[in-house]
């Protein structure tokens, strides 16, 4: 099921399938290492739609909620890393 990083809930994954943002905000995204397939793996939400800090190719992340609005994630089936 496709839906946006926002939806996760804490200790769900997801498998990241696109990036639907401004140019600068995905050169940023893909310079930190969030590409399409990678999993992400969340560890908390900061209250009120704040940052979500998330696990990505071992390391961690926090990125604020419009970020994860414009990450488009496949939840659950086969994930592959």
């Amino acid at each position: 099921m496709k839906t946006s990083l926002d939806f996760l809930k804490i200790g769900e994954e997801g498998r990241v399938v696109e990036l639907k943002c401004r140019k600068e905000i995905y050169r940023r995204l893909l310079e930190m290492g969030v590409t399409p397939n990678t999993v992400i793996h969340c560890i908390r939400w900061a209250p009120r739609r704040g940052a979500i800090e998330i696990r990505i190719r071992g390391f961690s992340l926090a990125l604020g909620y419009s970020e994860a609005t414009s990450i488009v994630i496949e939840k659950g089936g086969e994930l592959c890393e």
